[in-house]
Parts: C-alpha cells; sequence; structure tokens
C-alpha cells in the first residue's frame, strides 16, 4: 500500500461517523481544496464543471463536502485544475473532527496563496511575486509601527 493510501486509510479510521447522510470531514476538506484551487485560479464553477463533465450544482456538492467524489471523478478535477489527484487527497488526510476554529479560518487566504503559487512555472514570475509580498509586509510593518492607518 503506498504511503497516500496508507495516509488516507489512517485517517479514515480516527476520523469519527457522522450521522447517515452527513460529509464526513475529510469530504470537506478536499472540497474547500478544490474550491480553493478552482477561484485561485479564476475558474467558475460552470467552467470547471464542463471540464470535468458534470454539472455546476453537482460540482457545487463536491466543494461544499455534501457529496462524495469517486477516484475518478477525483482524477479528473485534479487534472483540470493542473495539480496532482495526491495533493487533493492529502488535504483530506490531514482534517480534525470538527469546524476550524474561527481564528484558524483566515488561514485559508494563506493556504489559497501556496496552492496558486505552486501553479507560477516561471521562476521569474516566482521571484516578482515573493517581491510584491514583501513591498506589502514592509508598507504594513511600518503603518503598523508608527501608527499611521494602513
Amino acid at each position: 500500500m503506498s504511503s497516500q493510501l496508507q495516509l488516507v486509510s489512517a485517517s479514515a479510521r480516527t476520523e469519527a461517523a457522522p450521522a447517515r447522510g452527513e460529509p464526513m470531514q475529510s469530504d470537506v476538506a478536499v472540497g474547500r481544496a478544490i474550491r480553493r484551487l478552482r477561484r485561485g485560479q479564476g475558474k467558475t464553477l460552470k467552467q470547471l464543471s464542463d471540464c470535468v463533465g458534470v454539472t455546476g450544482p453537482q460540482l457545487h456538492r463536491y466543494e461544499t463536502g455534501a457529496t462524495r467524489i469517486a477516484a475518478s471523478r477525483l482524477i479528473a478535477i485534479a487534472g483540470a485544475l493542473g495539480v496532482q489527484a495526491s495533493m487533493l487527497i492529502s488535504a483530506g488526510s490531514c482534517t480534525e473532527p470538527g469546524p476550524p476554529p474561527p481564528a484558524a479560518r483566515g488561514d485559508d487566504d494563506i493556504v489559497e496563496l501556496i496552492h496558486v503559487f505552486g501553479t507560477i512555472t516561471s521562476p521569474r514570475d516566482r521571484r516578482a511575486l515573493v517581491a510584491v509580498a514583501r513591498m506589502m509586509a514592509i508598507h504594513y510593518q511600518r503603518g503598523a509601527v508608527s501608527g499611521e492607518a494602513v
């Protein structure tokens, strides 16, 4: 058994079983990863659903975790998003029971930024993006230090 499958199997064993018809935390986590990637690439539900052969409402159910995704469909979605299916699976294997605490919800932006950054193949473009982020960070740090509104 591959290490990724072992991770998923371990996650499935430790995840509390929800009430019948309720999504598992791993389903929700995989769906959130799909949504972050789709939005980060500027794709609409319709654009992605057309690429993978499902309806927009069905893709929405995948993104919310309301419907589980078959392996073949997950591979198609990952391909349409330009990522490995294992990246989406890993999003579901690292979940903890219950919704994330309110403070951690802002981390979605960080995760999305990392995923989007990973799709940029040009080293020059990556360096430019890092430079912009550094300039913005300096701007906000100066504003916070001097008391200026940013």
